[in-house]
């Protein structure tokens, strides 16, 4: 009886003592993959200050949660288990439908008042600063998955005020005299949205992504006055590599979530030789290629999980096109978010000319950075969830 009496508690100093070696012995991580952010490591201020204000505290509170060892393995329990007991929204984040392999994103409220005048301030001095070097501009909304994609998802959940927010922007960008329009109105109603998304990801599938890129093409033809016609989407010019997907939502729900969801690809053969890219302003560095650029999940292993990211292509502060066949003699500036990455080259095959800017990547004010670029028209292209794309500089 003495034996068992002393079972219980040495088998929980032994589970202590073991965990506590490992949280001492194994190195910190500096970011989680499956989460998508930084985790808290042991580089954090002990002053005065910092110990009086609290702030101490909360972040040994974080380097512990963040650094505890085996945390992924724990987190995928935990999903798994709310998943389980019939939790609506798990991680306090998502919705899933587990039989057919959706993931829902919770629904949004209402963007406060303020927050979307300070946008459409910064808008508006952007579009003050560029008028004074003669630079036309318009502000284009992509249709965010998170937006259009509320089913499936049970009854009972609120209304997502996505739409209302888009629209409420669009009113006050059209209130301070800048050019606007919802990219979604341009796309037919007869293409069903539940086609134009991952099931798994924040982003828009191939499909998806060419839809918009015909709906951009017009409202770009109409600011220039060009008639360009579209890329056409041909059955010959798909292909869809055999990986497995991580999804960005999936991610976050430790890839518990089984789905269909594949890269895929629609281009014709000719992108591959007609441009030279550069990372930054023409003529600087190195010269890239179309393959060096786009599709670099095409050269992976299959049995490796690809994303967005690497199915397309990464984010980068500025690529400069030239194209050696155009439609247009023009060179257009986008200033974009991470939709944009699989249509970039689609567009840029219509102009002399392109410039792809991402304001997450670059320093100093952009009205400079694009005065410089001396372009003939700036088309800003956002996904309609993003909020916060013009920071203080």
């Amino acid at each position: 009886m003495k034996i068992l009496n002393l079972l219980l508690p040495t088998a929980f100093l032994a589970v202590l003592v073991i965990g506590l070696t490992l949280f001492f012995t194994t190195e910190d991580r500096e970011v989680s993959e499956m989460e998508n952010r930084e985790l808290q490591t042991a580089n954090f201020s002990t002053s005065v200050q910092d110990i009086i204000s609290g702030k101490l505290t909360k972040k040994v509170e974080s380097y512990i949660s963040d650094q505890f060892a085996f945390r992924d393995d724990w987190m995928k329990t935990f999903v798994k288990f709310q998943s389980v007991t019939g939790k609506t929204v798990i991680k306090d984040q998502y919705y899933v439908d587990a039989r057919t392999g959706w993931i829902v994103s919770k629904a949004a409220d209402l963007v406060p008042e303020e927050e979307l005048d300070a946008f459409v301030d910064d808008f508006t001095k952007i579009q003050e600063g560029l008028s004074a070097h003669d630079i036309p501009m318009a502000f284009f909304t992509f249709p965010a998955k998170a937006t259009y994609i509320r089913k499936p998802s049970p009854s009972f959940v609120p209304e997502d005020m996505g739409i209302k927010n888009n629209a409420r922007l669009h009113e006050k960008l059209t209130a301070n005299g800048i050019d606007n329009t919802k990219i979604m109105d341009a796309i037919p109603k007869a293409v069903d949205v539940h086609d134009m998304y991952f099931k798994t990801d924040h982003h828009w599938n191939m499909f998806g992504a060419y839809q918009g890129y015909l709906a951009l093409m017009k409202n770009v033809n109409e600011r220039i006055g060009e008639k360009i016609e579209p890329i056409p989407f041909e059955e010959k010019n798909m292909s869809c590599l055999p990986n497995d997907f991580s999804g960005s939502w999936n991610k976050v729900l430790y890839l518990t979530v089984a789905n269909d969801d594949q890269i895929c690809y629609n281009y014709p053969e000719s992108f591959e030789n007609q441009f030279t890219v550069y990372m930054g302003k023409v003529g600087e560095g190195k010269e890239y290629t179309f393959n060096d650029i786009y599709g670099g999940a095409k050269n992976m292993d299959q049995s490796e999980f690809v994303s967005y990211a690497t199915g397309y292509s990464l984010d980068y502060a500025m690529l400069s096109f030239l194209n050696e066949d155009y439609d247009s003699d023009k060179h257009i500036v986008i200033v974009k978010d991470s939709y944009m990455n699989a249509i970039q080259f689609h567009v840029a095959s219509h102009f002399k000319q392109t410039t792809i800017l991402d304001l997450r990547y670059t320093k100093g004010d952009p009205v400079d950075l694009i005065a410089e670029l001396d372009p003939d028209y700036v088309f800003f292209a956002y996904n309609d969830r993003n909020f916060n794309v013009v920071k203080q500089y």
